[in-house]
Order: structure tokens, then sequence, then C-alpha cells
């Protein structure tokens, strides 16, 4: 955009029926992000919420007026159209998207932004996300290695304090949401940018608690079926219509740099949207390991298929194959994998055998295994801790 960026991040945060004590901890540990990286504004964005919130979102202003802008809108405009709404007036060169429920650790956001510009070849970078609920961690961690085979249809990166620049916010429509969907504005998001974007990645250092109870968004209005993401893979199909004509027939164009995450992209999408026909799908997932044999996704997929037509023999020769390859690169990729083999499983009654199933529970310990800036800022654990010492 041509506006200058007078900060070097902005925060943003939007605000709709919020929990009062799970928004005050978002508040601080977003405050405390801000704080420490300097020159970072944070938004917050009443989206017309019937309750108390504004109360909370003026008290948090009036205590850090360097650091928070407050905006208001006289209507419910959903939480795609609220964080376009304030990305279009965000003075931060890059922009965090946050929800009102979780914690963000105190990672280092200065770093991100050195990094990013030292590497103009990043768009976005992001982490993975450490699960908890009232209980504690739950063990699960979401956001993965990317996959460009993935990108149009099941995205593994983790939108949660992802660090994107806004001029790349700006050139592909902000946070435009999926029509008749109340959610899912980001994972379109991350679609859009996977077509000419490259993601960084930093496995290493979590920015993420994601708290899970029963009133947020994503289990308010999940969706059981496929509709919105068949209806994001469709959106990028009529982008290039003749492109995705082409991979129909099995005849993609030579990759080159400048169309390779639309080639890519584009076989994966027509897998995905053409599932329950193998017999076409099968020769576009091949042809996709040929053309990138290090994209995980794409041998994931593979097996997917093979495993619908009950390829038993092929399947688990190229399950052994592909898990070899990928062995010790990222426990994501190899768990991807055996997930995979476990769906094959399941839906021809095969029972997996104990060594497998026993490596896949060790490498989802690895994975979740929580580095001690998540056990540090665990809510519940502080609480329990400060209970002790009383």
């Amino acid at each position: 955009m041509s506006r200058t960026r007078r900060r070097d991040a902005t925060i943003l945060l939007p605000v709709y029926r919020a929990n009062p004590d799970y928004l005050r901890l978002t508040l601080d540990s977003v405050i405390r992000v801000a704080e420490t990286q300097g020159n970072t504004e944070v938004i917050l964005f009443n989206d017309c919420s019937p309750d108390d919130s504004q109360s909370i979102i003026d008290e948090y202003a009036d205590r850090y007026p360097r650091i928070i802008r407050k905006m208001k809108s006289e209507h419910n405009l959903g939480v795609g159209n609220a964080r376009t709404e304030m990305c279009k007036v965000a003075h931060g060169r890059y922009i965090l998207s946050f929800d009102q429920d979780d914690i963000m650790l105190p990672f280092d956001l200065g770093g991100v932004i050195g990094m990013m510009d030292r590497n103009p070849q990043y768009g976005a970078s992001y982490s993975p996300k450490f699960l908890f609920d009232e209980n504690g961690l739950t063990g699960e961690v979401h956001g993965g290695a990317p996959s460009e085979f993935n990108a149009f249809f099941t995205p593994k990166v983790n939108i949660n304090a992802m660090v994107i620049r806004a001029e790349v916010l700006a050139e592909h429509e902000w946070f435009k949401p999926v029509p008749d969907c109340a959610i899912n504005d980001d994972v379109f998001l991350m679609i859009r940018l996977a077509a000419d974007t490259e993601f960084h990645f930093d496995e290493a250092n979590p920015r993420v608690l994601y708290r899970i109870h029963k009133k947020q968004n994503s289990l308010l209005f999940h969706h059981e079926d496929q509709l919105p993401f068949r209806w994001m893979a469709e959106y990028m199909t009529k982008q290039q219509p003749e492109l995705y004509r082409r991979i129909l027939a099995n005849k993609p164009p030579r990759l080159t740099p400048e169309n390779r995450r639309w080639v890519l992209g584009m076989m994966g999408a027509a897998v995905f949207l053409n599932q329950d026909k193998p017999d076409l799908v099968l020769p576009i997932v091949v042809k996709a390991c040929e053309l990138n044999p290090d994209d995980y996704g794409a041998w994931e997929h593979r097996l997917l298929v093979l495993g619908i037509v009950d390829r038993h023999d092929d399947f688990m020769n190229l399950f052994k194959f592909a898990v070899e390859k990928f062995k010790g690169q990222s426990p994501t990729k190899e768990m991807q994998l055996i997930c995979a083999l476990g769906t094959y499983y399941r839906v021809t009654n095969r029972k997996i055998p104990d060594s497998i199933w026993d490596r896949y529970e060790k490498l989802q310990k690895e994975y979740g295994r929580p580095p001690k800036i998540v056990l540090d800022n665990l809510p519940e654990k502080r609480k329990r801790i400060e209970a002790r010492t009383k």
C-alpha cells in the first residue's frame, strides 16, 4: 500500500461475545508481547457485541493508550469483515491476527520481523499452536510444515499470531469471508496466499496457546461436511479454469518458478474435488509426486487414493517407501502418512500393525511435548502453583 507504515506491527483482535476472564488473559498476553517488542500497536474491534465487552476494551485502552486503538461497529460484521476493517486502518508493516480467548506466548516478535525484513521471499511466518482446556494441555498441536499440494484445500498453516506482510494482505483482499460461513475466513486467506506466497514455518518456537471451550466459534459454527472447503477449492480452480482442465486431463504444464504453486496446488484441489473418482485422480497424484517428490502432502494423498481402490500391496509398499523418505524430517510429515494408513485400515476393517501404531504414538508425544514457554504460560498451571503456595 502507498500509505506510510508508522509501526512495525499491528495485532488485530476482534471482540464478540467474549468471556470476560478469557478476554482479560488474552489482552494481558498480547500487551506483554506488544510492550516488549517496542513499535507495535493493538487494535481492539468491538463487533457490536451484546455484552459488557466494551467496558473491558475501554479499561485496557485507558491503561495502554500508546499501544491500543479502539474500533466499534454499529452492527455485527462477522470476524472476517471485522479483521478486514482493522487491516485497512492498521499502521503496522506486518499484521498479526489473534482470537479473543487464546493466550499469546511471549515470543520474539521483533526477531521474526527482523528475519522477514532480511528474507523478502517470505510473505508470512507462522508456528505451531498448543491446545488446552480447563484441565490443561490436551496433547494436540496444530500447524505443520507447509505443503504446496495441500495448499488449496487443507493448508496445514496456523493463522494465530501469523506475522503477515501488510502489503501482501492488501494484495489478497484481506480477510475476505467465505459465503454463508461464519468462520474459515482465515483458512480462505491462507489458500489465496498460497498461490503466490512462500510461508516460513517456525516449528521450534510456538506462539500460541489455543483454548478449547464450549462457546468458541470453531465449535459453534463447526461444519461436519466439507462444503466450505469444497467451495474454497472450487474458488481457486475458477481462477485458472484452463489450467484446471489440463490437470484433469493429466497434462500439467512444465513447472516454472512462476507457476509451480498454482500447478501443484491445483493438482491437489483436483484430487480433493474428485476424490470419488479414484481412476481419474490416481494418475494426477502420481504425477504430483514426480513433479515435487519432497512434498509430503502429495504422498499422503497418493496413499489415500490407493486406499480407496484397496490396492493393498501397492499401498503398503508405497507407505514403507514414503515413511522412510520423510523419517526424521518433521514429526508432522510422518504423522500425516501414518494417518493415511489409519484411514485405510479403518475403511477396510483391517488392523493397524502394533509396530506402526507405536511409532505414531511416539511421534505424537515427540511433537506434542510442550517446551518451557508453553508450560510457563498455562493459566491453569499458574493457578495450581499459586494454590499450593498459599
